[in-house]
C-alpha cells in the first residue's frame, strides 16, 4: 500500500495532505500488517471492538488479580507481607496515566492511525471514532495497566505474568488494530507505566507506603477498604468520573 499526499521525509515529522504527524516505518509497517486482517472475520472485529469498549474486560481482570494477591492466604483478612508494591501500584498507576496524558498534551500533536488519511485505514466493525481529536502519543491505557501489572509481578510471578499478558494482549494490542494508537505509542506508554511503579523500590517511598497503609488499615479498616474499592472502580473505569469532575471544575473557574 502506498501513501497519498506529500511525504517530505521517510522518518520523523511528515507533512501529508496539509496535516503534521510523526511517522516512522516501524509504526507504518505494523499498522498496515494489522489492518489487512480487518474485515476477514467480522465476528473477530466485533469481539475486539467490544473488549476495547468494555472497561470490565480491560481493567477489571487486572484489578481482580491485584486484589487476589493483596491478601495473605495464611492469615485471612490480613494484607500479605511485602504488600507495598501492590498499594504503590494502586496509587502510582494514576501517576503513570497522568504522566502519559500530560506528555500527549505538551508534545507535538500526533494523529491517530484511523485519522491519518494517507494510511487508508480500514475501520473494524464496531470500532468508534472516540477521542479522534486527541494526540495518540503516548498511550495512557498502556501506562496505567502496565503500571498495575508491574506491581503485581513484584509480589507474584504467576499472577504478575498473567497481568502482563492481559495488559499486552487484551488491553494494548486492540488499540493499534482499531487505529487508536501507533505501536510506539503503546511501547512508550508501557515503559512509563513500568518505570513509574519502580518508584516503589526506593526505600523511603516503600517505607512511607508501608507505614501509612498499616496505620490507616488498622485504625479505620472500613474506610480503608471502602476507599480502596472506590479507587479500584475508578481504575477500571479509566478514571472517567474523576476526569469528568476535573473538567467541570476547570470550566467553572
Amino acid at each position: 500500500m502506498s501513501f497519498s499526499g506529500t511525504l517530505e521525509s521517510q522518518e520523523g515529522i511528515v507533512e501529508t495532505n496539509g496535516a503534521t504527524l510523526w511517522w516512522n516505518s516501524f509504526d507504518i509497517h505494523i499498522e498496515l500488517y494489522l489492518n489487512h486482517f480487518v474485515g476477514r472475520h467480522p465476528w473477530f472485529d466485533s469481539m475486539v471492538s467490544w473488549s476495547d469498549a468494555t472497561p470490565l474486560a480491560k481493567g477489571g481482570v487486572i484489578v481482580l488479580l491485584l486484589w487476589l494477591v493483596l491478601f495473605d492466604h495464611q492469615r485471612p483478612g490480613q494484607l500479605r507481607k511485602g504488600f507495598e508494591p501492590l498499594i504503590g501500584a494502586f496509587v502510582l498507576s494514576a501517576l503513570a496515566a497522568a504522566t502519559a496524558r500530560g506528555l500527549a498534551l505538551i508534545l507535538p500533536f500526533r494523529t491517530r492511525p484511523l485519522a491519518t488519511p494517507s494510511l487508508h485505514f480500514q475501520l473494524p466493525a464496531g470500532a468508534t471514532l472516540e477521542h479522534i481529536d486527541w494526540s495518540s502519543f503516548p498511550s495512557d491505557h498502556a501506562a496505567l495497566f502496565f503500571s498495575l501489572a508491574t506491581g503485581i509481578l513484584m509480589v507474584s510471578f504467576r499472577a504478575g505474568w498473567l497481568a502482563v499478558a492481559w495488559a499486552a494482549l487484551v488491553v494494548c494490542l486492540p488499540r493499534p488494530y482499531l487505529g487508536q494508537h501507533w505501536p510506539t505509542d503503546i511501547l512508550v506508554g508501557a515503559l512509563i507505566g513500568v518505570l513509574t511503579t519502580q518508584l516503589v523500590r526506593v526505600p523511603a517511598i516503600r517505607e512511607f507506603i508501608r507505614r501509612s497503609t498499616l496505620n490507616w488499615q488498622q485504625s479505620h479498616p472500613a474506610i480503608f477498604f471502602a476507599v480502596l474499592f472506590l479507587w479500584s472502580y475508578e481504575i477500571v473505569n479509566l478514571f472517567g468520573d474523576i476526569r469528568h469532575l476535573m473538567k467541570l471544575a476547570v470550566h467553572s473557574i
